[in-house]
């Protein structure tokens, strides 16, 4: 019996991540890109480069991606060969799975239950072009094939907040959860990597305390009524008032140039005052955001849409107190019996207290950096994903 990693859009990495972590544990896992790689959204590639395990099938796939057909058959030829049992599949071309007689839950990476399902753009505010041609023909391919890929599976994986949106979809759809997952590494291990890290940056970029934040830029313009809204404006609205309060004139912010926002986001800092005080960088692997995490004082998630990100739990991974914002889940929706350790709020006032209260006081900040390694620890670690695939599968 062997496990399927299925995406047709590899969203930050992580359903390769997924395969080589299962595997790894001795779970026989396969993996599927669905994608052109080198053409089309490959997170993988970027994080993980072009490795290519024998565990991941995705070449086979590469020559006959425009035909539906062949893929079908090749599908169900992999189902035989490699006894697939079980399969997590993501994005708008997994229904073509139960049509090579795979069985399938599905994982939303967000944007495809937020946006794809439905049309979110106002169409009096975009060009004509995309009024006349690209509306329609997202109406006709993404909106319906990632419907289809939603009721298509056996239950489906959501954040909370995308409980109404579900609803609308499919009425009755059955849901689990499955935790988001990280490398752990004893504490006191953690805690030299975090003094050489902290280190390494300091001499980097020339100051004892920086903050930090790995979210890409999305904010303003039509972005800022949409799910995907990350809400940039209000950390950096926070880190003004914060140095204002506590007459910090030597900390730097480090940001990633990333997003459609990035400009947007530039022309903030110059009139909040802090442009000279911001250090842009470029993406980076998962490998060298850890460091980044480890250095920093505190950290920033999102402030758009309530939902806990890898951004937001990241710097709980690295004993590092994050910022960011979500609700309290009020939804019948499977999820963490126990909030993650993360201060949330989108008052820019509130959390500018909180960065000078926490900083000031040295016992509460290295108790809360312990609470929010500890937190992984329990909820998060690879050992405890592992555990729970495995249980999600076997209950079914």
């Amino acid at each position: 019996m062997s496990y399927l990693m299925f995406c047709s859009f590899e969203v930050g990495g992580f359903p390769f991540r997924m395969a080589e972590t299962l595997n790894r544990y001795g779970v026989e896992t396969y993996y599927i890109y669905l994608g052109r790689r080198g053409l089309e959204h490959d997170s993988a590639q970027f994080h993980y480069g072009d490795q290519r395990p024998d565990w991941d099938l995705s070449n086979s796939f590469q020559n006959i991606l425009s035909d539906s057909r062949k893929v079908i058959q090749r599908l169900n030829q992999l189902k035989t060969e490699r006894n697939i049992l079980h399969c997590l599949a993501t994005g708008r071309n997994a229904y073509l799975l139960k049509m090579a007689g795979i069985e399938y839950k599905y994982w939303s990476y967000g944007s495809d239950i937020d946006q794809e399902c439905f049309i979110r753009v106002p169409l009096s505010n975009t060009p004509l072009c995309k009024r006349l041609i690209q509306h329609p023909y997202r109406v006709v391919t993404e909106l319906l094939r990632t419907r289809k890929s939603i009721r298509a599976s056996t239950s489906v994986m959501i954040s909370p907040y995308q409980f109404g949106r579900l609803k609308k979809i499919c009425a009755d759809k059955q849901m689990f959860f499955l935790p988001h997952y990280f490398k752990t590494v004893d504490y006191e291990k953690l805690l030299r990597q975090r003094t050489q890290s902290k280190k390494i940056l300091r001499e980097q970029i020339g100051s004892e305390r920086y903050f930090f934040s790995s979210t890409r830029h999305a904010w303003c313009g039509f972005l800022r009524d949409m799910p995907d809204n990350k809400g940039n404006n209000i950390m950096l609205n926070s880190y003004a008032i914060f140095k204002n309060m506590s007459e910090d004139d030597h900390s730097k912010f480090i940001l990633i140039n990333k997003g459609p926002d990035v400009e947007s986001s530039k022309l903030l800092c110059r009139s909040l005052g802090i442009e000279g005080t911001v250090v842009w960088m470029d993406e980076m692997k998962r490998e060298g955001l850890d460091r980044y995490y480890q250095g920093a004082a505190v950290c920033f998630g999102q402030f758009g849409t309530p939902v806990i990100t890898y951004a937001a739990l990241e710097p709980l991974a690295n004993g590092t107190i994050s910022i960011s914002f979500s609700n309290d889940n009020d939804f019948p929706v499977p999820f963490y019996k126990e909030k993650p350790p993360i201060f949330s709020s989108k008052d820019p006032k509130e959390i500018a207290e909180f960065m000078v209260r926490i900083l000031a006081q040295r016992e509460d900040y290295e108790g809360l950096s312990f609470k929010s390694w500890l937190w992984i620890q329990n909820n998060c670690s690879e050992e405890k994903f592992v555990e729970s695939f495995l249980t999600l599968f076997q209950e079914t």
